[in-house]
Protein backbone atom coordinates (compact mmCIF):
# COMPACT_ATOMS: atom_id res chain seq x y z
CA UNK A 1 0.00 0.00 0.00
CA UNK A 2 2.74 2.05 0.65
CA UNK A 3 4.90 1.61 -2.72
CA UNK A 4 1.72 2.38 -4.80
CA UNK A 5 0.76 5.78 -2.37
CA UNK A 6 4.27 7.40 -2.98
CA UNK A 7 4.29 5.65 -7.25
CA UNK A 8 1.07 7.68 -7.33
CA UNK A 9 2.12 10.77 -4.95
CA UNK A 10 5.32 11.77 -5.85
CA UNK A 11 5.00 14.54 -3.19
CA UNK A 12 5.51 11.80 -0.41
CA UNK A 13 8.69 10.18 -1.60
CA UNK A 14 10.95 10.16 0.93
CA UNK A 15 8.38 10.81 3.87
CA UNK A 16 8.01 8.21 6.76
CA UNK A 17 5.02 6.54 7.13
CA UNK A 18 4.27 7.31 10.63
CA UNK A 19 4.66 11.51 9.71
CA UNK A 20 2.21 10.84 6.45
CA UNK A 21 -0.19 9.73 9.06
CA UNK A 22 0.29 12.08 11.75
CA UNK A 23 -0.67 15.10 8.75
CA UNK A 24 -3.22 13.00 7.34
CA UNK A 25 -1.35 12.03 4.34
CA UNK A 26 -2.97 9.02 4.22
CA UNK A 27 -6.10 8.59 4.03
CA UNK A 28 -8.60 6.12 6.79
CA UNK A 29 -8.17 2.66 6.33
CA UNK A 30 -10.25 1.16 2.72
CA UNK A 31 -11.80 -2.73 3.74
CA UNK A 32 -14.38 -4.35 1.45
CA UNK A 33 -14.64 -1.01 -0.30
CA UNK A 34 -16.00 1.37 2.69
CA UNK A 35 -13.70 3.57 4.31
CA UNK A 36 -13.38 3.29 8.09
CA UNK A 37 -12.26 6.34 10.39
CA UNK A 38 -8.95 6.25 11.75
CA UNK A 39 -9.01 4.80 15.70
CA UNK A 40 -8.18 8.52 16.73
CA UNK A 41 -10.77 9.85 15.06
CA UNK A 42 -13.11 7.70 16.54
CA UNK A 43 -11.62 8.40 20.10
CA UNK A 44 -12.02 12.12 19.95
CA UNK A 45 -15.61 11.59 18.64
CA UNK A 46 -16.69 9.38 21.59
CA UNK A 47 -14.92 11.85 23.93
CA UNK A 48 -16.63 14.60 22.76
CA UNK A 49 -20.43 12.71 22.96
CA UNK A 50 -19.26 11.55 26.21
CA UNK A 51 -18.46 14.76 27.63
CA UNK A 52 -21.89 16.29 26.15
CA UNK A 53 -23.74 13.69 27.88
CA UNK A 54 -22.34 14.32 31.09
CA UNK A 55 -21.99 18.29 30.97
CA UNK A 56 -26.15 18.10 30.22
CA UNK A 57 -26.69 15.60 33.53
CA UNK A 58 -24.43 17.59 35.25
CA UNK A 59 -25.88 20.98 35.17
CA UNK A 60 -29.58 18.87 34.98
CA UNK A 61 -28.85 17.68 38.38
CA UNK A 62 -26.88 21.29 39.83
CA UNK A 63 -30.36 22.86 38.85
CA UNK A 64 -32.49 20.02 40.01
CA UNK A 65 -30.81 20.08 43.29
CA UNK A 66 -31.93 23.35 43.91
CA UNK A 67 -35.70 22.16 44.48
CA UNK A 68 -34.80 21.16 47.71
CA UNK A 69 -34.87 24.57 49.03
CA UNK A 70 -39.11 24.99 48.59
CA UNK A 71 -39.63 21.70 49.73
CA UNK A 72 -38.12 22.05 53.13
CA UNK A 73 -39.50 25.81 53.36
CA UNK A 74 -42.48 24.60 52.44
CA UNK A 75 -42.83 21.26 54.89
CA UNK A 76 -41.49 23.56 57.85
CA UNK A 77 -43.76 25.83 56.88
CA UNK A 78 -46.90 23.44 56.32
CA UNK A 79 -46.05 21.71 60.21
CA UNK A 80 -46.24 25.46 62.41
CA UNK A 81 -49.70 26.07 60.39
CA UNK A 82 -50.81 22.58 60.97
CA UNK A 83 -49.63 22.31 64.62
CA UNK A 84 -49.06 25.85 65.82
CA UNK A 85 -52.28 27.45 64.45
CA UNK A 86 -54.12 24.36 63.56
CA UNK A 87 -54.71 26.00 59.62
CA UNK A 88 -53.70 23.25 57.28
CA UNK A 89 -53.21 24.54 53.64
CA UNK A 90 -55.28 22.25 50.91
CA UNK A 91 -52.59 22.62 48.73
CA UNK A 92 -49.06 21.78 50.47
CA UNK A 93 -49.62 18.08 50.34
CA UNK A 94 -49.90 17.99 46.49
CA UNK A 95 -47.13 20.54 45.48
CA UNK A 96 -44.80 19.15 48.04
CA UNK A 97 -45.81 15.66 46.25
CA UNK A 98 -44.84 17.12 42.67
CA UNK A 99 -41.61 18.68 43.70
CA UNK A 100 -40.25 16.06 45.40
CA UNK A 101 -41.21 13.58 42.47
CA UNK A 102 -39.47 16.20 40.27
CA UNK A 103 -36.28 16.65 42.38
CA UNK A 104 -36.07 12.28 42.84
CA UNK A 105 -36.67 11.64 39.47
CA UNK A 106 -34.96 14.40 37.30
CA UNK A 107 -31.23 13.91 39.02
CA UNK A 108 -31.57 10.19 38.21
CA UNK A 109 -28.89 11.24 35.02
CA UNK A 110 -26.79 13.00 37.99
CA UNK A 111 -26.98 9.95 40.24
CA UNK A 112 -25.51 7.51 36.87
CA UNK A 113 -23.13 10.04 36.52
CA UNK A 114 -21.49 10.10 40.13
CA UNK A 115 -21.95 6.38 40.72
CA UNK A 116 -24.74 7.44 43.73
CA UNK A 117 -27.03 4.24 42.30
CA UNK A 118 -27.02 1.16 44.65
CA UNK A 119 -24.85 -1.27 42.64
CA UNK A 120 -24.07 -4.92 44.21
CA UNK A 121 -20.39 -5.59 43.20
CA UNK A 122 -19.64 -8.58 45.46
CA UNK A 123 -18.17 -10.37 43.13
CA UNK A 124 -17.50 -8.06 40.39
CA UNK A 125 -14.85 -6.38 42.51
CA UNK A 126 -12.71 -9.24 42.63
CA UNK A 127 -12.22 -8.99 38.58
CA UNK A 128 -9.90 -6.80 36.97
CA UNK A 129 -10.91 -3.06 35.74
CA UNK A 130 -10.98 -4.60 31.98
CA UNK A 131 -13.32 -7.23 32.49
CA UNK A 132 -15.47 -5.55 34.97
CA UNK A 133 -15.97 -3.05 31.98
CA UNK A 134 -16.83 -5.62 30.00
CA UNK A 135 -19.60 -7.09 32.26
CA UNK A 136 -20.89 -3.44 32.69
CA UNK A 137 -20.72 -3.17 28.86
CA UNK A 138 -22.58 -5.91 27.85
CA UNK A 139 -24.92 -5.67 30.91
CA UNK A 140 -26.14 -1.88 29.55
CA UNK A 141 -26.59 -3.37 26.03
CA UNK A 142 -29.00 -6.03 27.38
CA UNK A 143 -30.92 -4.81 30.20
CA UNK A 144 -30.19 -1.20 30.63
CA UNK A 145 -31.14 0.24 27.34
CA UNK A 146 -33.83 -1.88 26.38
CA UNK A 147 -35.53 -0.88 29.93
CA UNK A 148 -35.44 3.11 29.48
CA UNK A 149 -36.23 2.52 25.99
CA UNK A 150 -40.04 0.75 27.26
CA UNK A 151 -39.89 3.34 30.07
CA UNK A 152 -39.51 6.23 27.39
CA UNK A 153 -42.12 4.89 24.93
CA UNK A 154 -44.46 3.90 27.35
CA UNK A 155 -43.65 7.17 29.42
CA UNK A 156 -44.56 8.97 26.62
CA UNK A 157 -47.90 7.03 26.02
CA UNK A 158 -48.76 7.97 29.60
CA UNK A 159 -47.79 11.69 29.37
CA UNK A 160 -49.40 11.90 26.10
CA UNK A 161 -52.74 10.55 27.75
CA UNK A 162 -52.80 12.44 30.55
CA UNK A 163 -51.78 15.84 28.16
CA UNK A 164 -54.76 14.95 25.99
CA UNK A 165 -57.45 14.55 28.70
CA UNK A 166 -55.53 17.58 30.91
CA UNK A 167 -55.52 15.27 33.89
CA UNK A 168 -56.24 16.35 37.44
CA UNK A 169 -56.64 15.33 41.30
CA UNK A 170 -59.14 13.75 42.62
CA UNK A 171 -58.37 16.17 45.66
CA UNK A 172 -59.77 19.46 47.24
CA UNK A 173 -56.64 21.62 45.53
CA UNK A 174 -57.21 19.56 41.84
CA UNK A 175 -53.42 20.14 40.84
CA UNK A 176 -53.14 19.67 36.88
CA UNK A 177 -50.58 16.35 36.99
CA UNK A 178 -50.00 15.77 33.26
CA UNK A 179 -46.85 17.61 33.65
CA UNK A 180 -45.51 16.04 36.05
CA UNK A 181 -46.09 12.67 34.14
CA UNK A 182 -44.50 14.26 31.55
CA UNK A 183 -41.18 14.20 33.61
CA UNK A 184 -40.96 10.31 33.31
CA UNK A 185 -40.12 10.89 29.83
CA UNK A 186 -37.67 13.31 30.44
CA UNK A 187 -36.27 11.54 33.23
CA UNK A 188 -35.85 8.23 30.91
CA UNK A 189 -34.23 10.08 28.34
CA UNK A 190 -31.44 11.94 30.35
CA UNK A 191 -30.79 8.12 31.75
CA UNK A 192 -30.58 7.00 27.96
CA UNK A 193 -28.38 9.81 27.19
CA UNK A 194 -25.94 9.44 30.39
CA UNK A 195 -26.35 5.11 29.69
CA UNK A 196 -24.44 6.15 26.44
CA UNK A 197 -21.68 7.83 28.57
CA UNK A 198 -21.10 5.02 30.63
CA UNK A 199 -20.58 2.90 27.22
CA UNK A 200 -18.21 4.82 26.02
CA UNK A 201 -16.44 5.17 29.38
CA UNK A 202 -16.14 1.20 29.10
CA UNK A 203 -15.12 1.29 26.05
CA UNK A 204 -11.81 3.43 26.71
CA UNK A 205 -11.47 1.56 29.53
CA UNK A 206 -11.57 -1.78 27.28
CA UNK A 207 -9.58 -0.55 24.62
CA UNK A 208 -7.29 1.13 27.07
CA UNK A 209 -7.26 4.21 25.56
CA UNK A 210 -6.04 7.87 27.54
CA UNK A 211 -8.97 10.08 28.74
CA UNK A 212 -7.79 13.15 28.08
Amino acid sequence: MSAALRCCRPDLIGRPLAAMHQRGKIPAQRIAGVILPKEADVKNILLRVRRAADGLNDWIGRLIAWLIVPLVLLTVMEVILRRGFGSPTIWSFEVLKQLYAAHFMLVAGYGLLHGAHVSVDVFTQMLSFKKQAVLSLISYLIFYFPFCIVCVWQGYIFAATSWGMKEHTWSVFSPAIYPIKTVIVVTFALLLIQGVSQVIKMIFIIKEWDDV
